[in-house]
């Protein structure tokens, strides 16, 4: 849906709306770029709702906090690191019962873990 005006925005809106659930993407990304905008104009989060044919608390969460911005659609690509921090030298291993063992490596807690068992 690009760029619709108020009226075709505001009849999606509300066919789509007769129960409770998530806008699909396309519907809420041109409803969500109209809500910013009317807020950045001082218009009242009342104000938009109405305009919108939606619930006033739907707009105040979608202009404001975290949640504002669109998901975007499909993957994002990522990066593996490898982790070059050592590990710690002396661990300390805590039991169920209370007592506790200080100074392990992490061959010696793996190893006491292991016979414990």
């Amino acid at each position: 849906m690009d760029q619709p005006d108020l009226r075709t925005l505001r009849r999606a809106l509300t066919s789509r709306r007769r129960g409770r659930g998530r806008l699909p993407t396309a519907l809420r990304a041109p409803a969500l770029a109209y809500a910013r905008r009317r807020r950045r104009d001082g218009a009242g989060v009342a104000a938009i709702a109405a305009e919108l044919g939606l619930c006033s608390e739907t707009i105040r969460r979608w202009t404001r906090g975290p949640m504002a911005a669109v998901a975007p659609a499909g993957l994002v690509p990522i990066e593996v690191v490898a982790d070059d921090t050592p590990a710690p030298r002396a661990l300390t291993l805590h039991s169920p019962s209370g007592f506790r063992i200080d100074g392990l490596s992490l061959d010696e807690a793996a190893a006491l873990l292991r016979a414990l068992r």
